[in-house]
């Protein structure tokens, strides 16, 4: 499988929202509304029926979540030289936080397939279940006293991390894979079809939410950012992986994931908290395209562990 093959569709999907919303089909009005069904109900039916799917190896958590972790608050708080630039206001340094942090999972879960048949999908579930709360936390954290939201959070942050559906997603699947809860066969198929429709319908507002012609305004922040995380992350992982003596299956996916996109519900989670959602669509763009260069780079980088 050629990694142009899982990325020229993402990408393809993305240009077909900025063609749609640009020729404003069906109609200006239908892209708010898809955005607040992606964040509400699509994105956190994904997470809930992944996490209680997931084949968990618990004795893998310490490991991984050091070599996972501490790249990515690395990456994190690289972010804040940004404020050296005029061009970084507190919302656009919100959008470089979760460009820096923040994996696309859809992606990661494919190449982890692909790379190890029998056990990529299982070493990423561990890793996805460590960092999908621990980067939603820290994004929301962030957007909550450096976006600008619509209803005042801001002196009661824990309600906006406690409401937030991602992050009840994440404890709600946790909880259902630790006791062992499954759902009936049809609820289970029925939000499986909703979490499959989360990664097309939230490229496609990724595109519509796509302003080419102000795309190098804030180009200190989109390169930044895609340094933090598609260079400097990975890098940090390998490192901490060659140090600690990591399992080269679990090095290799570690790696893998820190050297992904950042994700696509970054997006939707800038407009929805007050994030600058202009400049978190024009890095997601931009780190999905040059993670056609620099993924091979790191694939290769793998096969001497």
């Amino acid at each position: 499988m050629n990694l142009l093959n899982i990325l020229t569709p993402l990408y393809l999907l993305i240009t077909l929202g900025y063609l749609l919303k640009k020729y404003q089909f069906p109609n200006p009005e239908f892209w708010p509304g898809i955005e607040r069904m992606i964040y509400y109900i699509l994105f956190p039916t994904l997470i809930l029926v992944a996490l209680m799917r997931a084949q968990i190896d618990f004795s893998l958590i310490g490991k991984i979540a050091i070599v996972t972790l501490i790249p990515t608050q690395l990456s994190g708080l690289v972010q804040w030289f940004g404020f050296v630039s005029a061009q970084i206001n507190n919302k656009t340094f919100s959008s470089m936080y979760q460009g820096a942090v923040r994996n696309n999972t859809a992606i990661a879960l494919v190449v982890a397939a692909w790379l190890i048949p029998d056990k990529g999908l299982a070493i990423m579930a561990v890793i996805i279940l460590i960092m999908i709360p621990v980067n939603n936390l820290s994004s929301i954290l962030i957007l909550l006293r450096y976006g600008e939201p619509d209803h005042q959070v801001n002196t009661q942050w824990w309600r906006g991390i406690i409401s937030n559906p991602l992050i009840i997603a994440c404890f709600v699947g946790l909880v259902f894979n630790l006791l062992g809860i499954r759902l009936h066969q049809a609820l289970l198929d029925t939000a499986d079809f909703l979490g499959r429709s989360a990664l097309p319908f939230a490229l496609l507002a990724v595109g519509a939410g796509l302003k080419f012609n102000s795309i190098f305004q804030k180009k200190f922040a989109i390169l930044l950012s895609s340094f933090a995380k598609l260079l400097l992350t990975p890098l940090v992982t390998w490192l901490l992986c060659q140090l600690l003596g990591v399992e080269s299956d679990v090095a290799k996916i570690a790696i893998i994931f820190s050297a992904m996109p950042t994700a696509v519900s970054s997006y939707i989670l800038a407009r929805q908290m007050g994030g600058d959602a202009e400049t978190m669509a024009q890095i997601i763009t931009f780190q999905t395209v040059m993670s056609a260069l620099t993924l091979p780079i790191f694939l290769i980088l793998l096969n001497a562990l």
